[in-house]
C-alpha cells in the first residue's frame, strides 16, 4: 500500500520494480563475489555469477531484468575502485571530491529499485548521494535540496562543508533541510529549512532539478526505518524527480 503523502510515497512507488546483477567470467578471489552480494543483493536485486563465455572478458558486471538483456556493464574492478574496497571516510574528510565522483553504469542504473540498507550497506546510498550533487556540481546550477536529517551533520564532515562550498561557488541554488541544531558555515548562501518534527529528521534526500535539462535530474530518497537503517532508491527519471521536487516545494518551501 503506498502511503499518504510524503517522502515515504516515493519509496513506496518502485517496491514492485526488480533488476539482476551478474558477475561474468569471475577472476577475482572469493571474497568479493561475497562483497559485491553483501553490497547489492536485496529484495529488488538478485545478484548471481556465470561462467559465461571462456573466451570472453572476465570480470565483468551485467545489468539485466526481464525485458532487458543488457542494461549497462562495468568492469569488476571499477566498482570494487567506487565502492567495494572504500568506505564513507573518503568523504568525510574530503579525501574524494566532488570532481573525483566515478560511479559505474551497472551502479548507476539501479536506479527505480528500492534498497534497504545498514551498516556497510548504507555506503550504497552515500555514494550516490555524491553522485547527485556532483551531478549539480558538473551542471553548474539549478537547484539542489539536501535532506540531512540533523543539520549539524554538514559541519560535522569536513567533506561535506567543503562539497557543498563546492556547489555554491559553482552557481547551485543549495537548500538544506534538518534539526537546527548546529551553527551554520553559509550565511545568505546557502537556504535553511530547519525542522524539528514531522518526516524532516528521518528522511534523507538529495535531489537535483537539472537546471531545467531532463537529462541533468537526478533525487536520491530514503526514508529511516530503524536505528541507522534506511529504505530508499534513486532515480534519474526526469518525471519522478519532478515529482519528488514538487512535493517539496509545496511541502516545505511555499
Amino acid at each position: 500500500m503506498v502511503r499518504a503523502d510524503s517522502f515515504a510515497r516515493f519509496v513506496d512507488r518502485v517496491e514492485d520494480r526488480e533488476k539482476s546483477l551478474t558477475v561474468i567470467n569471475r577472476a577475482e578471489v572469493d571474497p568479493i563475489q561475497r562483497m559485491v552480494e553483501s553490497m547489492f543483493d536485496a529484495d529488488s536485486v538478485e545478484v548471481t555469477e556465470t561462467s559465461g563465455d571462456p573466451a570472453g572478458p572476465a570480470d565483468v558486471m551485467l545489468l539485466h531484468d526481464e525485458q532487458q538483456p543488457a542494461i549497462a556493464t562495468s568492469p569488476l574492478q571499477d566498482v570494487e575502485r567506487s565502492l567495494l574496497m572504500v568506505n564513507s571516510d573518503l568523504y568525510v574528510t574530503g579525501t574524494r571530491t566532488l570532481e573525483d565522483i566515478d560511479t559505474p553504469d551497472v551502479v548507476a542504473n539501479l536506479d527505480e529499485v528500492t534498497f534497504s540498507v545498514a551498516g556497510k550497506r548504507k555506503f550504497l546510498l552515500i555514494h550516490i548521494s555524491r553522485h547527485v550533487e556532483a551531478m549539480a556540481h558538473e551542471t553548474g546550477g539549478g537547484v539542489l535540496h539536501t535532506g540531512f536529517q540533523e543539520l549539524s551533520r554538514i559541519t560535522d564532515e569536513r567533506g561535506t562543508t567543503e562539497a557543498y562550498r563546492q556547489l555554491v561557488d559553482r552557481g547551485v541554488d543549495v537548500h538544506v533541510y534538518g534539526h537546527g541544531d548546529w551553527d551554520d558555515p553559509f550565511g545568505q548562501d546557502v537556504t535553511i529549512h530547519a525542522r524539528d518534527d514531522g518526516e524532516i529528521p528521518n528522511t534523507w534526500f538529495v535531489v537535483h532539478d537539472g537546471d531545467g535539462d531532463d537529462d541533468r535530474k537526478a533525487a536520491l530518497v530514503a526514508v529511516e526505518t530503524g536505528d541507522n537503517e534506511y529504505e530508499g532508491f534513486w532515480t534519474f527519471e526526469a518525471a519522478v524527480v519532478d515529482d519528488v521536487l514538487a512535493y517539496i516545494d509545496r511541502t516545505y518551501v511555499e
